[in-house]
């Protein structure tokens, strides 16, 4: 996303970091007033002294402005209350705060299919601010944290997961980011920031590898599962980024639709259990969730009644590829049986027992703002992560839908079965 309505802009500064060791200063940015007394937003997933989390995981490509919308409701903003939404990354630009604190229709001009932005302003914010944090110094510096915590929703961009792992993990800002999901305060990402959110996290640290490397190799050195297998040149972990309680033993990737990424996860979801060489909990309780681009899942509920709803873009032909009939779907994966074979330089065997359903939506009405056609929607359908046994598999009146569950196979570095993509 390219910077749009520059009148809106106040001109960016830096936060002169207060830690001798920070290699430079951390660049800080925003819209609206940040400094405003008057934010009185409370989530609206608390009640009688516990909150539970409300998740958005984004699966990359253009952004789907109803996965911020829904945020900004779950933060209990409104413009009575007031609230700030802050953008956390590690590199790139200040580019979401226009496209969030925007206009509701207003129509984003940076794309050629003419989507719609978030819309903001109209809903109570009264800042979108930007801090790209390249350092575990400056994940440390005092002004990053002032920001972060007084955040009422908090957003990861993409980018690349393993400078969110060495420059974040372990930090005060990591602690920010769990205290905000403890007290029920709307956390999401995209891409590279969805990729952080699960209790186990693909952390990219030596590159990135797709379905038919994972496959033919689980034990690839690209495969680096944070905290399975993983540590730094700066410090071992030891633990998650974050700890979301609906999202125990799960993994989440992004981008599947346009990379073909279903058996990167099968390898992914395998490595962690116990049918791997190396596995730290039962193979049957390991969860993966894949989601393609233009996609949003957004969770809520309390752990044990969790779900997970989808928010949209229209379709668009050029997220997928011949392997995928259904669009904007999100992918839930889990083994019933352990795999045959998983060990290191050999390919992963598993014989038809990984389970997998499909949640799509798609659109089924039309855009509330004519100006802005290309307009993202929440969609009806939903699936229990909480009660993998208890789904309401149909169709909905929106056209959205929970299919499943198919079983899936692999052998020779390739997905056996392939009838729902």
């Amino acid at each position: 996303m390219k910077f749009r309505n520059p009148s809106l802009c106040i001109v960016a500064f830096l936060l002169a970091s207060n830690t001798a060791t920070a290699a430079k200063a951390v660049t800080y940015s925003y819209l609206g007033n940040p400094e405003t007394a008057n934010v009185t937003a409370k989530p609206v997933s608390c009640a009688q002294g516990a909150c539970s989390p409300s998740i958005a995981l984004v699966g990359g490509g253009y952004d789907v402005g109803e996965a911020f919308r829904w945020m900004i409701a779950r933060a209990g903003i409104t413009p009575a209350t007031g609230g700030r939404f802050v953008i956390i990354r590690a590199t790139g630009t200040d580019a979401y705060n226009p496209y969030i604190y925007s206009r509701l229709g207003q129509v984003d001009t940076s794309s050629p299919r003419g989507y719609e932005m978030v819309g903001g302003i109209d809903l109570g914010l009264s800042s979108v601010e930007t801090l790209v944090i390249s350092s575990r110094a400056m994940a440390e510096d005092p002004q990053v944290l002032k920001v972060v915590g007084r955040a009422n929703a908090i957003f990861i961009a993409g980018g690349d997961q393993a400078d969110y792992y060495n420059y974040w993990q372990s930090t005060s800002l990591a602690n920010l980011i769990q205290k905000a999901v403890n007290a029920g305060i709307p956390v999401g990402g995209t891409s590279a920031g969805t990729a952080m959110l699960g209790q186990y996290a693909f952390a990219a640290l030596n590159g990135s590898i797709e379905t038919p490397g994972a496959l033919s190799n689980p034990f690839d050195r690209a495969v680096t599962i944070d905290p399975l297998n993983t540590s730094s040149k700066k410090f071992v972990q030891t633990g998650p980024f974050v700890s979301v309680p609906t999202l125990g033993k799960m993994i989440t990737d992004s981008h599947f639709n346009t990379r073909d990424r279903l058996g990167r996860l099968f390898s992914f979801v395998a490595r962690i259990g116990n049918g791997c060489t190396g596995g730290v909990t039962n193979y049957g309780d390991v969860a993966g969730i894949g989601i393609d681009e233009e996609t949003a899942v957004l969770i809520s509920g309390a752990p044990g009644a969790a779900k997970a709803e989808l928010a949209v873009n229209p379709y668009n032909a050029e997220n997928t590829t011949s392997l995928y009939t259904a669009q904007n779907s999100a992918y839930f994966v889990k083994y019933t049986a352990a795999p045959s074979q998983c060990a290191a330089k050999q390919p992963l065997v598993s014989n038809s027992g990984i389970q997998v359903y499909r949640l799509s939506g798609q659109p089924g009405k039309p855009s509330p703002y004519p100006s802005a056609p290309q307009y993202s929607f929440k969609a009806n359908a939903s699936f229990n992560t909480s009660n993998w046994a208890s789904q309401l598999v149909q169709t909905y009146a929106d056209g959205s839908s929970l299919n499943g569950p198919y079983y899936y196979g692999a052998s020779g570095g390739a997905v056996l079965g392939s009838s729902i993509r």
